[in-house]
């Protein structure tokens, strides 16, 4: 059974990779904050702080000059900062996530999905108290 390694507010970095249409590799490398560790579903809860670092590759592994890059994708990428995931713990050891390229051009929803959540019950308790 896996264990988280980081509580509430630790950071740590995580690397997500992407297979782009050319063939070419996407890698991006996020410094996120847990903002919660839930241990029913062993996963962390965390906000994408900072992008640190990335590149581009080609399929042979060699990295894209700044010219050659598919901005398109790479603003994608720009607008992951401020995020929030929910990451299995697993994900605390730095080896990359490989992930669908829908889940960068947001087609699918898991970079999104809990920015959309409906209020917490307390919020909930808190609005109608004032009504």
């Amino acid at each position: 059974m896996p264990e988280a390694q980081f509580t509430i507010g630790d950071e740590f970095r995580t690397q997500f990779v992407w297979r782009l249409p050319s063939d070419d590799f996407l890698r991006a490398i996020f410094r996120v904050q847990v903002l919660k560790v839930d241990s029913l579903s062993d996963k962390y809860v965390v906000r994408l702080e900072k992008f640190e670092a990335g590149r581009q590759e080609s399929p042979d592994g060699l990295v894209r000059q700044k010219e050659e890059v598919n901005r398109t994708y790479w603003s994608f990428v720009d607008s992951l900062t401020g995020k929030m995931i929910s990451l299995a713990y697993e994900a605390d050891d730095g080896r990359p996530l490989w992930l669908r390229l829908e889940t960068l051009t947001g087609e699918h929803n898991f970079f999104h999905r809990l920015s959309k959540l409906p209020p917490s019950f307390t919020s909930w308790q808190t609005k109608r108290a004032r009504e």
